[in-house]
């Protein structure tokens, strides 16, 4: 008997024991991504754990550089006007859950968790909820936790979804395609499937934290001793053991720093620092740089001054949100546009505006420019101020000399002042134009008023 899709899929899951999608190899949970098929089935009995390193420093900054100031901006829907323009929807159920997505996040947190799913495992997900087919509001749940699977019949996909006690109908459940929000990453392997760039850097957070290790080993004189007694006479085990517990007791602890004397020959030799150990500096460098590379993230905006100056400071963040994070921003309003199901009038979009919240001067500069170019009349550049309208402020202005080029030649040319005419003498009659003298009687008479 043919058993009707959601029970072929759950009896898969079942048997399978959610192994992956279609047959897909099963998720690894130490390496953010999908075990190499390569791999024997005992491969956490032979050491091959590359997450088993632990997280690094860099990993950290460069998922919160995206993670944070994704959540620091708002979600709006926006819908085109009909002066052609687009405006904002703040009434309805879309611009209700945008504004906070269930009863228990709101809208920061909600995004925060949501991109460090992103970018830490490729993948992530949320779960709607429904009421009367209207979305009422989005659960976050685990990547690691959930797999997509495609009926290999109907070709329908449906995600098993756990690790969010919260959501309305249980830990563990299969959820159709329709009800779930899943922004995915790069899909080498399976189109349903996203990898981090934490795959990319494995290698180099393994050796960050290599020589990290080593180094806090060292200066806690764990890998090497911070020097060396010696002398030329020969001593009993229990000589050096006295004398080891009397220097100790001298420079250990609260005595640390003190003065101890020696006798008998006895000198101290420090142990410094050689210069093959002085370039672990430098290698710990290039393995942060090749995590930041991975995520394409600036230096700078991970506390990595190296390279950077003054001057190109703001053109390297300019950059990244123009490529790493405009991406990353571009990529969530897609998906969150196919699964609200909206038109092409409409769009969810992010404000970017909060991302020059601290920069006032920028943000004043822009807008003048914005009023003095026409783009922007000077209520709507005070209302992204939060200042209230001035009257005769809703129209764009633009200077006078900015026109048209078909119109340079018919422009009025710019008035000079001129001195005040003199009043026109009155018309002569054919009398005075004949006798001089009377003509030159009235144009006395005119001059002297």
């Amino acid at each position: 008997m043919k058993l009707p899709t959601f029970a072929r899929v759950l009896r898969y899951f079942m048997k399978t024991g959610g192994s992956g999608a279609g047959g897909h190899p099963p998720v690894n949970p130490t390496m953010e991504g999908d075990i190499p098929t390569a791999w024997p089935w005992q491969w956490w009995q032979q050491n091959l754990r590359p997450g088993a390193w632990g997280d690094p420093a860099i990993r950290q900054a460069c998922i919160d550089a995206y993670a944070q100031t994704i959540a620091s901006m708002d979600l709006e829907l926006t819908r085109e006007a009909d002066d052609g323009g687009y405006e904002s929807v703040d009434s309805g159920t879309i611009p209700t859950v945008l504004r906070q997505p269930n009863s228990y996040q709101t809208r920061s947190d909600f995004m925060l968790n949501l991109v460090w799913n992103l970018m830490e495992w490729g993948n992530g997900y949320a779960v709607f909820e429904r009421d009367r087919n209207a979305i009422t509001a989005m659960h976050l749940v685990a990547a690691r936790n959930t797999q997509p699977y495609v009926d290999p019949i109907t070709k329908a996909i449906y995600y098993a979804v756990g690790g969010n006690p919260l959501v309305p109908e249980g830990i563990a459940y299969l959820v159709p395609q329709r009800d779930v929000l899943h922004v995915r990453l790069h899909c080498p392997t399976h189109p349903l499937i996203g990898v981090s760039p934490v795959r990319a850097a494995a290698l180099a957070m393994a050796a960050n934290v290599a020589i990290t290790t080593q180094q806090a080993a060292f200066f806690t004189q764990m890998a090497r001793p911070s020097g060396v007694l010696s002398t030329e006479a020969t001593l009993t085990r229990a000589q050096i053991d006295m004398l080891r517990a009397a220097w100790e007791a001298q420079s250990v602890g609260m005595n640390a720093g003190g003065v101890p004397i020696l006798s008998n020959g006895l000198k101290w030799d420090p142990m410094s620092i050689s210069s093959q150990d002085s370039e672990i500096a430098a290698a710990f460098n290039m393995t942060v740089e090749d995590v930041a590379r991975a995520f394409r993230v600036p230096l700078p905006l991970v506390g990595s001054m190296q390279g950077a100056t003054y001057n190109n400071v703001e053109q390297l963040i300019a950059l990244w949100m123009n490529t790493g994070l405009g991406f990353v921003l571009e990529h969530i309003e897609a998906a969150l546009d196919m699964s609200f199901e909206i038109p092409p009038t409409e769009a969810i979009e992010f404000d970017t505006d909060a991302l020059q919240r601290t920069d006032f001067k920028g943000r004043v500069e822009a807008l003048t420019k914005g009023i003095t170019g026409g783009l922007y009349s000077p209520n709507e550049a005070r209302s992204r101020e939060r200042l209230g309208r001035v009257a005769f402020g809703e129209e764009p202005r633009l200077q006078a000399q900015v026109v048209p080029l078909s119109q340079v030649n018919a422009a009025p040319a710019p008035s000079t002042p001129t001195a005040p005419a003199a009043p026109a003498a009155p018309a002569a009659n054919d009398a005075n134009a004949e006798d001089p003298a009377a003509a030159k009687a009235a144009l006395l008479e005119v001059i002297h008023g």
